[in-house]
Parts: structure tokens; sequence; C-alpha cells
């Protein structure tokens, strides 16, 4: 099998690659140049793929061919993305949708080593290899083609679409493959009722029903059918934050409070409480429509934080909260629960109590 070189990208060509820099040149965060070009993470990766591989064998034994699987992630468990982070980093810009987007249609992120050899074993010993990521659909088709080019065996390929767009647990998905009823099939295949026998990650949720269960309750599974893959760049754990005490707010927020660009890195559903300036508001009573009031904090709205609200209830009584316009070139600090509507960040708003001015 053709072996691929790890990374073999000139990191210059990397920096430089996307937005033109300005000149000189910039140092990687410790999470970023651990992936690129420390041998201990790819030592870390081989050994797991390598214990992985021998408690396969031991779980398979004896079960019916055609009868099993094995349910992987995509990014940063049998594919790497840490020249996407690097670019990130030398263009001095944050994760985007659009961004993304491009880097997964390049096709051109890298077998991470063991993965192809594991993938390999799965369907030699009669099991089937199903790639369960939450990438979009979208970038199902570029997504097929980069696993292929680096020669990763597999069976199914699962994304985010249909039915499953807001499977971000990916345990709809899971439940689908047990039962026999994945419903993202290719036409004229079908796939019977499978037995998951390992899953492998870099994330909690690509592992078990993170939202259920805790690390107590499944931390004896590592030992038999959970294989975890290290990878400091990203994850739900960097969303949590982790904080120490200063004695003082940072400068210009108050305390406790939140930027929307930190409030972003959180998952949905997480109580905050964000401090930002409104650029555009929304009004649809102003063009004689209904719906919500819109406050933006960036004129990039589907990849900022959004603050909604109603003016009125369903009788036409006001809510109580301040006029739409008011708001307009205004810091105001917020209190609520962060939501999504259509793929863009937001927080409704149901009382006049949860925003207030901040200036």
């Amino acid at each position: 099998m053709k072996k691929l070189a790890w990374l073999t990208v000139p990191i210059l060509a990397l920096l430089l690659a996307g937005a033109p820099l300005r000149a000189g040149e910039v140092k990687l965060t410790n999470d970023v140049a651990w992936v690129m070009a420390a041998d201990t993470y790819k030592e870390c990766v081989q050994q797991a793929y390598l214990n992985a591989m021998e408690r396969l064998k031991g779980l398979a034994d004896g079960r019916q061919p055609g009868t099993w699987c094995v349910v992987l992630d995509a990014d940063e468990t049998v594919i790497s993305n840490v020249e996407y982070q690097a670019r990130l980093q030398a263009q001095r810009r944050e994760y985007s949708n659009a961004s993304w987007k491009a880097w997964c249609e390049e096709e051109a992120a890298v077998a991470l080593p063991g993965a192809v050899d594991f993938c390999s074993l799965a369907q030699k010993l009669g099991g089937k290899v199903i790639i369960v990521t939450n990438r979009k659909g979208e970038v199902k088709e570029a997504t097929d083609a980069n696993l292929k080019k680096v020669e990763l065996p597999f069976d199914l390929l699962l994304v985010r679409e249909g039915p499953y767009a807001l499977d971000r647990s990916k345990q709809m998905r899971r439940n689908d493959i047990e039962k026999g009823s994945i419903k993202t099939l290719p036409p004229g295949q079908k796939f019977p009722p499978l037995d998951i026998l390992m899953l492998c990650g870099d994330q909690n949720h690509d592992l078990y029903d993170a939202e259920k269960l805790s690390f107590e309750q499944v931390k004896d599974r590592f030992g038999r059918n959970l294989v975890v893959l290290p990878n400091p760049m990203y994850g739900d754990w960097a969303f949590q934050g982790v904080y120490v005490e200063t004695g003082s707010a940072s400068p210009g927020v108050a305390e406790g409070a939140l930027t929307w660009e930190e409030a972003m890195k959180l998952p949905i559903g997480t109580q905050v409480t964000v401090q930002a300036k409104i650029v555009s508001v929304y009004d649809p009573a102003t063009r004689g429509k209904g719906g919500p009031v819109k406050l933006n904090v960036d004129r990039n709205w589907r990849e900022s934080l959004t603050f909604v609200f109603y003016a009125k209830d369903r009788q036409g009584n006001s809510n109580g909260f301040p006029a739409p316009n008011s708001f307009l070139n205004k810091t105001v600090l917020v209190n609520g629960e962060l939501g999504e509507h259509n793929e863009a960040r937001q927080m409704m708003l149901r009382s006049p109590s949860q925003i207030q001015f901040a200036d």
C-alpha cells in the first residue's frame, strides 16, 4: 500500500498559502506546533491504533463477517487538518465556515499514523468501516474523495445531512447503524443491523453519548472498545474555557462577561453573559413585516452572534423591550442561552431583563 509522507508541505509554503501575509514569520502556538512537528504526537496516534488493533482481534473473534462494524470520526482521527489550523494562524484569522469549506474542498488532509492499517484490519476480520463525521453535506463529495486519496479503506461515510443535519452528538447515526435503518445510504446500498465493536475519535461525542454519560461511567471502556486520539487544537473541552482569578475583570469587559467572539466558541445551550456593541439593527416593524428584532454585533451576521427578541406578543402587546433603534451603536450586556437558527449563532431573549445597556 502506498505510504503517505507526514505533512510533507514545507512550512514556509504552508504559511504563505491563502490570503497575502505581512512580511516576517508567524510563530505557531504550542498546540498546533505539537501536532505539526512533534514526534510525540505521531507516536501517541500510532500507539492508540496499534493497541486498538490488538483489542479488535479479540472483540471480532468468533463473530460472523458482515454483522459488525467499527465507527470512526474523520477529522483528527483518520485524517489531519493541522495545515488548516496553521494557515489560520499565519493569516491571523479565526475559524469560519467559509474557510473550512474551502479547506475541505482542497481534499488535502493527510492520513494519520496507523489509521489505514486499523481500517484494513477491521475489513480483513469481517467488519464494516463506517466514518461518522460532523462535516456537513456540502463537503461530503470532497470528504469522500479525500479519504480515498489517502487510501483509507471504508464502507460508508455519514455526514451531517438530511435527517442527520442536526445530529451533532452523532447518537442518531450510531443508533441507526445498530438498528439497520441508516437514512442516507447511497441508492442501491443496504446495510443490515450492525454491532458497533469499537469507536475511534478525538472528541467525547465521537465515542459515547456525552450529553448523558460522564467519564466515570465510561472510563473502563477505554481498555476495551473506545479509542481516543489526541487533539490539543480544538474541541468540546476548549468550549468550556479554563479560567484563573486575576483580581479584576478584563479591560473594557464587565466582570463575568464574555466577548461575543469568546461566546461563539461555546456549545449550543450554554448559559452566558455577553458584552458587545450593536453595529446594526433589523426591525421588521419598520418594513411592515412581522417577526423578531435582530441586534447584530458584526456586519457579517452569519458568522457572528445575534441577539433576538420579539417586540410584541401574539396579541400585539408590547413585551417591554426598549425601542430597537435605541440599541444601535450601544454596548449591551446580555444574559441568556446560546442557540442556533439556520446555522447562525443567536441568543433568544424572552424578557427585557436579559439585556441592559453597558454604557
